[in-house]
């Protein structure tokens, strides 16, 4: 059965774990989700690879790049005159039978004009109108504010108009990273006009996604084949375009160093430098990486690769999708939930270093979802994970280490160190207010106090010394054994075990703390008493009994104690003082014996009944263990035989028996005057045995 302590432990983690599901339901998780998406990428590369070979791209980009620029016959020309070079290079990409073509690149005005230069758009134009006439060519606009900036109305009219012209914008997250893409734009007419990149695979005869869609970025070096347009306007070879662009969907577009540029989901797995060509035959002109390779690590990508990538995974069916609702709730909070029981486990330090083994391998299992197409909420799990490591350690330092402080410094003076840190870190064990339970109630006193005391009047402070020293010994002893100091009565101790930490070997636990007494009482004499003071040794008689009592926090409002009370304690404590009676050092009753096991030399002392009481209790003395006690048992057996003509009240016998045993033996004498007085005075006809003791 579950502690209170575990139950309160869980219903917080259980609480955690539904918080945490519902932020997953939020706005803000969704955002983290896709963010998610960013690491994901790399760690998928780095388990799986690529998802396809350049070579398998469906997309191919014709770039107008930093080299073009520098190149004839681009450079030193305004872009607006470049568009009988752009057709040159157009036309032979037409011609090598693409499956679609579309323009990331807008030319907004021209040089076509009577006031300028009339027909000089004419080849770009014608180039334009050819692929259009195949169904293959789609132009990019783009809608800034209230106003769309389109291509050149003569270039829209060349393409056979509106409709084969679509929109280019992205789908930017609120942190200004690209990752999804937008599956169409609401047009005038109230319905739905595909994007530029749906349009493409539309036209590659794939089918349009259901709705907006997570780009599923490829990754590696050059994963989209991208051909520099200077390259391109110088090749006169038809087979190179066949090769390269021959059921390709292929994009014109800029891949500049400063211009459109986008972050991406893919910013966390670019390769060095940023470099974003593979290593593909050139026509004519040679790259040249030492003049227009990237000077160092980008995270950003031309425009033109995000259309790529978003219409490769149309095409290719490549689609990442995040969670329903319900899933994400319940993962997450699953998560937590996790996260939750295992800080409450261990220490903050061990929680860090557990916890972010959990999440590891949580991501690890998020990479293999990624890579089968399902988008895990890492980052969501990561975050209410620190959420939850910060709640559970709070509660465990404001309110469970609160009541392990109290409990510390309530017990620090009574119970030994190691029960103190039990009782710190379970204080469920300990139920405060008063219980009923079987407690082994211990009572040890000094022989012969009061002549000490007179003996040392006129040096208290020797006395006290002493006697500190003493109460030192005896508690080390009983704590050694797990028993509880509950109180010092002058120079008596009494202690308690199986409270308040359970003890299922209470009994034996109490006799052996008291051999253990008796023996360190030995060594503290020799040491102390006699070496240092120089005086009498110092002798103790010990009193044991277990039995049911009332065990709690007992005193008044502004002091409490924890403590046992009832007859059991009555009683402990009569058994200590008839130690005098009997000459014995330590008696235990027969509710004690009983449970005591193997190991120890007992010997059968009385049927007792002590002041106060009226039936008598079977008490025994414990002689010691075993192994230290050889040469003893033939004397005890001769005192039980004695033991025996005494209860058939054959009391002259007896009296025989005990003399014999008298000369070394205080008990035997003890019996053998108690024998006598029974032959001059014999006890009536119902005698059963019992003495009855007259003092406490």
């Amino acid at each position: 059965m579950l502690s209170r302590q575990w139950r309160l432990r869980l219903a917080i983690a259980a609480l955690l774990a539904v918080v945490g599901g519902a932020l997953s339901l939020t706005p803000a998780a969704d955002l983290l989700q896709r963010m998610g998406i960013d690491g994901l990428l790399p760690l998928r590369h780095a388990l799986y690879g690529p998802l396809f070979p350049p070579s398998a791209s469906d997309v191919v980009v014709v770039a107008i790049d930093e080299q073009s620029y520098r190149t004839d016959p681009f450079r030193n020309t305004p872009k607006v005159a470049w568009t009988p070079h752009i057709a040159r290079v157009l036309e032979a990409v037409d011609a090598a039978e693409p499956k679609a073509i579309g323009f990331d690149v807008i030319y907004p005005t021209s040089l076509d004009r009577p006031e300028l230069l009339r027909g000089y758009d004419r080849p770009f134009l014608l180039a334009l109108r050819k692929a259009a006439e195949k169904d293959r060519l789609v132009l990019g606009a783009a809608r800034l504010s209230g106003e769309t900036l389109e291509p050149y109305p003569g270039q829209i009219a060349a393409a056979k108009g509106r409709g084969n012209l679509r929109l280019l914008n992205l789908n930017v997250d609120r942190d200004d990273v690209v990752r999804g893409y937008f599956r169409g734009f609401a047009d005038e007419a109230g319905g739905m006009t595909s994007s530029f990149g749906v349009e493409l695979a539309d036209r590659a005869g794939a089918g349009p996604p259901a709705g907006d869609f997570l780009i599923n970025f490829n990754t590696g070096p050059g994963d989209i084949p991208v051909y520099s347009m200077a390259d391109l306007w110088s090749c006169d070879d038809p087979a190179y375009f066949a090769r390269h662009f021959k059921g390709k969907i292929v994009l014109f577009g800029e891949a500049l160093d400063l211009e459109d540029r986008f972050l991406s989901a893919k910013r966390l797995a670019m390769t060095t430098r940023a470099d974003a060509h593979a290593a593909l035959e050139r026509c004519k002109v040679p790259a040249d990486p030492e003049r227009f390779g990237a000077l160092g690590d980008r995270r950003s990508i031309p425009g033109v690769l995000i259309h790529a990538a978003a219409v490769n995974t149309v095409t290719k069916g490549i689609y990442v999708s995040p969670l329903s609702g319900a899933a994400s709730f319940l993962i997450v909070g699953g998560s937590v939930l996790v996260f939750a029981v295992l800080f409450f486990l261990v220490k903050p330090a061990t929680g860090l270093l557990a916890g972010g083994a959990v999440l590891a391998a949580e991501i690890g299992m998020a990479v293999v979802d990624f890579a089968s197409g399902s988008v895990i909420p890492i980052i969501l799990i990561a975050v209410t994970g620190f959420l939850a490591y910060a709640v559970v350690y709070a509660y465990r330092f404001i309110v469970e280490d609160r009541e392990k402080r109290w409990i510390q410094h309530a017990f620090r003076h009574y119970l030994a160190p190691v029960l103190v840190d039990r009782l710190a870190a379970d204080p469920a064990a300990l139920r405060l207010g008063g219980e009923k339970r079987r407690v082994t109630v211990f009572f040890s006193d000094i022989a012969g106090f009061t002549a000490i005391s007179e003996r040392l009047r006129d040096r208290p402070e020797r006395l006290v010394e002493i006697l500190n020293k003493y109460l030192t010994v005896m508690t080390e002893a009983v704590e050694a054994r797990g028993g509880y100091v509950d109180k010092y009565i002058g120079d008596a101790v009494m202690a308690i075990w199986n409270a308040p930490l359970d003890d299922a070997d209470a009994d034996r636990h109490a006799v052996e703390a008291a051999l253990d007494c008796l023996e360190a009482l030995e060594r503290f004499n020799a040491e102390i008493v006699v070496g240092e003071y120089d005086m009498t040794p110092l002798g103790t008689r010990i009193g044991i009994h277990a039995g049911t009592a009332i065990v709690g926090n007992m005193g008044s409002r502004a002091r409490l104690n924890y403590t046992a009370t009832g007859d059991t304690v009555n009683l402990a404590a009569r058994l200590e003082g008839a130690n005098k009676e009997y000459g014995s050092q330590i008696m235990i009753s027969e509710d004690v014996m009983a449970n005591l096991g193997e190991g120890f030399l007992l010997r059968r002392l009385d049927r007792l009944v002590v002041k106060g009481k009226k039936q008598p209790v079977e008490v025994f003395e414990v002689v010691g263990r075993h192994e230290s006690t050889a040469g003893t048992e033939p004397k005890i057996r001769a005192f039980h035989a004695a033991l025996a003509f005494y209860d058939r009240r054959d009391f002259s016998a007896a009296e025989t028996a005990f003399a014999r045993l008298s000369a070394v033996d205080p008990v035997a004498a003890m019996y053998a005057d108690r024998c006598r007085h029974y032959l001059s005075e014999p006890p009536p006809s119902d005698w059963n045995g019992a003495f009855a003791m007259k003092t406490k």
